[in-house]
C-alpha cells in the first residue's frame, strides 16, 4: 500500500489508561460521541502499539493522553480534548472561541486539574501503585 493510501486510510487511535477508573470512564463518553466512531482506542498496556508506532512514547503516554493521528503527528493533552471537542459539527461554528488565547487557557486549565485529579486516583489506587 502506497503512503498517501496508508495516510487517507488512518483512523485515529486515542491511548488510554484502560486501569484507571477516570480514563476508563473519559474513553467510555467519547466512545458515545455522535461524531467520534472513526477513533480507535487503544489500552496503554498494549505493547503492539508501541512497537508498531515508535512515535509514541510509553512514558509519556502514561503521563496524559495520547491521540495519534497518523504515524508522524501525535496530539497530547489538552490538544486531545479540543481536537475531540471540535469534531461536533455544531461546535465547529463556534471553534474560534476554543482556539483563542482565553479558550486555550480554559482548556489547559481543565485538562491539567483532570490530570491532577487522575495523578490523585492513581497514587491512592494500591493496585495502581505497584505498577
Amino acid at each position: 500500500m502506497e503512503v498517501q493510501q496508508l495516510r487517507e486510510n488512518f483512523s485515529p487511535i486515542l491511548i488510554f489508561d484502560d486501569e484507571c477508573s477516570l480514563c476508563q470512564r473519559f474513553t467510555d463518553s467519547v466512545k458515545r460521541m455522535e461524531h467520534t466512531t472513526h477513533i480507535n482506542f487503544q489500552p496503554l498496556n498494549n505493547v503492539e502499539l508501541f512497537e508498531k508506532f515508535p512515535i509514541l512514547n510509553k512514558e509519556e503516554c502514561e503521563r496524559e493522553v495520547h491521540l495519534l493521528l497518523s504515524n508522524y503527528e501525535v496530539l497530547k493533552g489538552p490538544k486531545v480534548v479540543e481536537y475531540l471537542i471540535t469534531l461536533n459539527p455544531t461546535i465547529k461554528k463556534i471553534s474560534w472561541l476554543i482556539q483563542s488565547n482565553a479558550g486555550q487557557k480554559a482548556l489547559d486549565i481543565f485538562y491539567k486539574s483532570s490530570n491532577l485529579y487522575r495523578e490523585s486516583l492513581l497514587n491512592r489506587c494500591p493496585k495502581c501503585k505497584n505498577k
